[in-house]
C-alpha cells in the first residue's frame, strides 16, 4: 500500500510513468466475486490520489455479477455492508505502487492496484479480498513461514460479441475451434495468433507466464503463472484474468473463465499451489528424511486443508454454476482427500525435493476469485500446521472409482457451501466475521437469482410436454 508520508516514492513512480508515455493510469481493485473495478485518471491528477487515495461509491460491493440488481443490507446483519439507507457512501482506494505497470495493448495507459479502505483513515475495508489475502500472509509469517503460491488458469475463446446481451443457449456458442487437442501442438499452432497475442501481452504487462497449451475443451486454453510470494501471485492471477478478456476483446474475441460454459465440455479449472519457507528460506515442506520427501509441516498443512474443505468450499466454487464441473473424471477435486502425484484426489502432493516439493489444490474453477482461493489454500495449510492435524492416509488409486460414501465428498451446490461458510469457524477466524457475514448475504442473493430464473433447460423439457 502507499505510504503518504514517503512522497519522494509516488514522485519517482511518476516520473518513470511520464517518461514511458503514459498519461492515463487505471487505479482499480478486486470485489467480491473477483470483478476489477475502479477509475481512468489523468497522470497530472495523479500527485493527489497518490497522497490521499481516490474516493468511489461503495455500491459496487452489492451489485450482482452480472449488475442486474442491487442486494439489500438485512436487517439483522452485523458488520460492514453497504446500504441505500446511507445513501452508498465513499470509500477509498490506496494504490499500491509495487503494482504500477504500464498497459501494452492500450495507448499510453499504466494500471497500479488497490487496497480498498474507509474515509478518513478508519482502515481497511474487511470485505476486500486483497486485504483477506494480506492479513493471512502476515499470519503466516508472524508463524515464521513465508507462503509461496502459484495459480493454473484455464478459459475458453469464443466467437462471440462482447459487451452485448448473450442470449444463446450453452450449445449454441461458438468457440474458436470446433476440435479440442489436449497438449496438441498442431492444433495449437492453428491458434497461435492470439495465443502468442495473449502471452506476449502477459510478459510485457509483468506476468510471469510459463507455458501455455490448448486444453481439453474447444478453444479451450490453459496459461500457468510462475511461483512467487503469495500476495504477489494473487494479484497476478488477477492482473491475467482481467488482461486475458481485454485482448480478447481487442480480437473479436471473447475470453471466459466460467466453470462450465457447456454441458458437454470441460470445465475450467484453477489448480491451487502452495508451499513454505521456513527460516533462513528452508524448505517447510521437504524433509529428506521422511517417505517421499513429505516434512511434518506439509503433512499438518494436508490435514488442515483437507479439514477445512468442506466448510470454505463456497469460497472456491463461488457461483451456482461452479458445481457443474464437479463430475467423475472432471479431473476437479471432488472430495476430501489427497495422495501423491494423483490427479483425481482434492488435493494433490507433488513431491520435487528442496525446491519442488509443494501441494496442489484441485477443487477450484476459472470463475474463482484468485485473492480468495489463495487465502483458503494458505489459511488451511496454516490452521493444519497450528493444531498438529494429522492427514487420512494417501490416496494411490483412482478416487473417482470408489463407491460412494468410502470416501469424504464436499459440497455439491452453493446453497449447502454456504450454509457450511456461514457457520465455520475457522473462515471467521482467519477471514474475519464481516469478510463471512457479507459473503454469505451475496451468495444467497444468488442463489435466490438462480431460482429465479426460467431457464432453456425447462422451456426444452416441460414446455410442449405439460
Amino acid at each position: 500500500m502507499n505510504d503518504p508520508t514517503n512522497p519522494s516514492a509516488a514522485d519517482e513512480l511518476l516520473a518513470q510513468l511520464r517518461s514511458q508515455g503514459v498519461r492515463t493510469v487505471v487505479l482499480a481493485g478486486c470485489d467480491t466475486h473477483g470483478v476489477m473495478r475502479g477509475k481512468r485518471i489523468p497522470i497530472d491528477q495523479m500527485p493527489g490520489v497518490l497522497a490521499h487515495g481516490m474516493p468511489l461509491c461503495d455500491v459496487f460491493w452489492v451489485m450482482h455479477v452480472d449488475e442486474s440488481n442491487l442486494v439489500a443490507r438485512p436487517l439483522d446483519h452485523v458488520g460492514y455492508f453497504p446500504t441505500e439507507r446511507l445513501g452508498y457512501p465513499d470509500i477509498v482506494a490506496m494504490p499500491d505502487l509495487s503494482t504500477a505497470r504500464v498497459v501494452p495493448w492500450h495507448e499510453n495507459t499504466a494500471l497500479i492496484l488497490c487496497d480498498w479502505h474507509h474515509l478518513h483513515g478508519a482502515g481497511p475495508l474487511p470485505i476486500d479480498p486483497r486485504h483477506v489475502v494480506a492479513s493471512v500472509v502476515e499470519r503466516s509469517r508472524a508463524m515464521g513461514l513465508e507462503p509461496l503460491s502459484a495459480l493454473e488458469l484455464e478459459f475458453y475463446l469464443l466467437r462471440e460479441p462482447r459487451g452485448t446481451a448473450h442470449r444463446k443457449r450453452a450449445d449454441e456458442l461458438v468457440p474458436l475451434q470446433e476440435q479440442p487437442s489436449t497438449y496438441g501442438v498442431v492444433l495449437g499452432s492453428h491458434q497461435e495468433h492470439i495465443g502468442a497475442l495473449i502471452r506476449e501481452g502477459m510478459l510485457a504487462f509483468g506476468l510471469p507466464i510459463e507455458a501455455c497449451n490448448p486444453e481439453t475443451g474447444p478453444g479451450q486454453f490453459e496459461i500457468n503463472l510462475r511461483y512467487g510470494a503469495s500476495l504477489k501471485a494473487a494479484d497476478d492471477a488477477f492482473l491475467f484474468k482481467s488482461a486475458v478478456k481485454e485482448v480478447a476483446a481487442q480480437n473479436d474475441l471473447l475470453a471466459t473463465f466460467m466453470a462450465k460454459p457447456n454441458s458437454s465440455w470441460a470445465g475450467n479449472s484453477c489448480h491451487a499451489h502452495m508451499s513454505l519457507r521456513g527460516i533462513g528460506d528452508t524448505a517447510a515442506f521437504f524433509d529428506e528424511a521422511m517417505p517421499h520427501g513429505i516434512s511434518t509441516t506439509m503433512r499438518h498443512a494436508i490435514g488442515g486443508i483437507l479439514a477445512t474443505m468442506p466448510e470454505l468450499t463456497a469460497l472456491m466454487a463461488p457461483n451456482p454454476n461452479s458445481y457443474r464441473r464437479y463430475t467423475p473424471y472432471s479431473w476437479s477435486g471432488t472430495t476430501a482427500t489427497w495422495g501423491i502425484d494423483n490427479r483425481s484426489v482434492g488435493v494433490r502432493a507433488i513431491c520435487e525435493g528442496p525446491s519442488g516439493t509443494r501441494l496442489e489444490h484441485r477443487q477450484p474453477g476459472g470463475d474463482v476469485n484468485p485473492y480468495l482461493a489463495t487465502a483458503v489454500v494458505l489459511a488451511g495449510a496454516l490452521y493444519g500446521i497450528t493444531h498438529s492435524i494429522e492427514p487420512p492416509a494417501a490416496m494411490d488409486v483412482d478416487v473417482y472409482a470408489q463407491p460412494e460414501g468410502s470416501v469424504p465428498a464436499l459440497p455439491r451446490s452453493l446453497d449447502r457451501a454456504v450454509d457450511l461458510l456461514e457457520g465455520s469457524d475457522v473462515a471467521r477466524e482467519w477471514f474475519g466475521a464481516d469478510f463471512v457475514n457479507h459473503f454469505v448475504v451475496m451468495k444467497r442473493a444468488e442463489l435466490e437469482a438462480q431460482a429465479a430464473a426460467v431457464t432453456d433447460w425447462e422451456i426444452a423439457r416441460y414446455l410442449e410436454a405439460l
